[in-house]
């Protein structure tokens, strides 16, 4: 691999990675860190000019952290892209703050209806008001895939369209740890060509659907996208946020130096990466 083409320019930060919600099929209960919270300070000791992009979720719910606009707006005084993924269950208590803070895209994670009465209503809200006020920020639900809901995907996708989303990102269930034996997780490269076959025509003229790319080695989020903790350390990836490759308070030439060596040395060892389906 030619490491000087290797330049990631999407930072994902992990503001928090405090829940509010325990989903079935999130791994998040299954590591083994603190939960806690990044600075402001802190979050200011990132070299964030060096990034394009700004993507301020994690192992969380990053609605819950108390400065997250406050850091939106940095990253905007910075002339950035800032972007976050949510599950949209705080977003009442917070819509002006996230309508004054410059945001350029917000994603829904949502893999199933049920339940999601609140949610719903919530991005009818958000819409509504970034319309009425000609607010410049996209919106999308992002839908993991998995054998137990590609029934309800469709519903998802017209209760998106009928809210006015600008998008629908879908993606993988990648499970390492087996967190729900009741759940069936994964598909098969020809269920998963079907089933993208299908829908994507069905909504070809409808709403835009990004869905997931093939996977390579090294896989896209790891050539393009730097992972930092809570803590302000570093990890290879939002998979392997259990190891550490430093404090990442540093420049991006020594975020950039440390990627690519675990990229090097680690891919083809690491028994996640070797798996990994993203």
């Amino acid at each position: 691999m030619l490491s000087f083409l290797i330049k990631p320019k999407i930072l994902q930060v992990e503001t928090t990675n405090d829940c509010n919600s325990n989903c079935k099929i999130c791994m998040r209960r299954h590591l083994n860190r603190l939960v806690g919270y990044m600075s402001f300070e802190d979050f200011k000791k990132l070299p964030l000019k060096d990034f394009n992009e700004v993507a301020l979720h994690g192992w969380g719910e990053c609605l819950l952290h108390p400065d997250l606009f406050k850091m939106v707006s940095y990253v905007k005084s910075l002339n950035i892209k800032a972007s976050l993924c949510t599950n949209g269950t705080l977003l009442d208590k917070r819509l002006e703050e996230l309508l004054n803070s410059g945001l350029d895209e917000i994603a829904f994670g949502i893999f199933s209806l049920d339940g999601k009465e609140k949610v719903l209503e919530n991005i009818k809200k958000l819409i509504e008001e970034k319309n009425e006020r000609n607010i410049p920020l996209t919106t999308y639900i992002d839908v993991t895939m998995f054998k137990d809901n590609l029934d309800h995907i469709p519903e998802i996708i017209d209760v998106g369209i009928e809210l006015g989303v600008d998008g629908i990102v879908l993606h993988r269930l990648f499970d390492i740890y087996g967190v729900d034996p009741d759940v069936k997780y994964g598909l098969s490269s020809k269920e998963e060509k079907e089933f993208l076959t299908n829908l994507l025509s069905k909504y070809k003229n409808k709403i835009k659907v990004y869905p997931p790319l093939p996977h390579t080695t090294p896989c896209r989020i790891l050539l393009n996208c730097i992972f930092v903790r809570w803590d302000c350390m570093q990890s290879p990836c939002v998979y392997l946020t259990e190891d550490s490759l430093g404090d990442a308070r540093t420049s991006y030439s020594e975020l950039r130096k440390r990627h690519i060596l675990y990229i090097k040395k680690m891919v083809k060892k690491n028994d996640i990466c070797k798996y990994c389906i993203w």
